[in-house]
């Protein structure tokens, strides 16, 4: 019995395809952050009893449009609904929101064996001059859900623009280490008060930050980390000019295409800690994401 010609073509077709069906997709899990393109958002959620629920969502896309030069976009948004307070207060159990900064950050990016290192700059487009009380309040809370850090996403009446850099290094196949920091300058464009760590003046305002990161994953995808993260602010409004807050947290990366994390932001120090006293910062954070490449 002679076979079809559809079934002869088909099976032609099915041997031709077979080695690109059984080759495996670029595994993505062992690549450093910082040199790979992905798309994602970052979430924090912080209640306070007072102060009712605050979120901080931060969209971010990341790619590589030339070899080894990277663009990272970020588009914070932020969410409040506020607590019981004064029952005289009208706005009470109102929500509340308003866009952070959006941010464009432009680096390069190289990997020599097992070090990778980083350095670029990034501005942000200031949203935070809208006269709005809703908007400030909104963000100005989700500046505090992340503990202060990042505060280019959140600073109002200034123009965020800086310089960031840093290594990962990997100790073998399961085992990375992070660590970087950046200096932004907060370009005053208007007289009006800047909410936050920041003063209320119209001088230029320097913010540093940084952040130490180790990091185990296994083979399977699993794994978690803690990183340790501080800011430090010269013309803070706190008589503390510092905020450190540690987030330990699980992560889980399919290797080819969707990632995850998830953990606890707790502020250690004062103005926003002790991450479990009352009022004090201990939010809930998530990351979920893929890779685009």
């Amino acid at each position: 019995m002679s076979t079809p010609r559809w079934l002869h073509a088909f099976a032609l077709a099915v041997s031709a395809a077979a080695p690109l069906l059984a080759a495996s997709s670029p595994a993505h899990a062992w690549d450093p952050v910082v040199h790979r393109s992905d798309a994602g958002v970052d979430l924090y959620l912080w209640s306070a009893r007072v102060l009712g629920a605050s979120i901080a969502a931060v969209p971010f896309i990341q790619f590589e449009p030339t070899p080894d030069l990277f663009i990272n976009l970020k588009f914070p948004l932020a969410l409040s609904l506020n607590g019981p307070g004064d029952v005289e207060d009208p706005l009470d159990g109102q929500s509340r929101a308003g866009l952070g900064n959006p941010t464009f950050t432009l680096y390069y990016s190289d990997i020599k064996r097992k070090l990778t290192w980083y350095a670029g700059g990034r501005a942000g487009l200031p949203l935070g001059v809208v006269d709005d009380y809703d908007w400030r309040f909104a963000t100005g809370y989700a500046s505090a859900a992340m503990a202060f850090y990042d505060l280019h996403l959140w600073a109002a009446d200034a123009l965020p623009i800086g310089g960031l850099g840093g290594i990962e290094y990997r100790f073998g196949r399961s085992f990375v280490l992070r660590a970087g920091g950046d200096l932004t300058f907060f370009v005053p464009l208007q007289d009006r008060g800047r909410r936050g760590f920041l003063d209320d003046s119209d001088d230029l305002d320097v913010v540093f930050q940084a952040k130490i990161e180790p990091e185990f994953q296994s083979r399977a995808g699993f794994g978690g980390g803690v990183a340790l993260q501080t800011v430090w602010v010269p013309s803070s409004i706190y008589d503390d000019r510092g905020q450190v807050s540690l987030l330990p947290y699980f992560v889980y990366d399919s290797q080819k295409s969707f990632f995850m994390r998830a953990g606890a932001l707790l502020a250690l120090d004062a103005p926003l800690g002790p991450a479990f006293d009352r009022d004090r910062v201990a939010s809930l954070y998530l990351q979920f994401g893929g890779h685009i490449d």
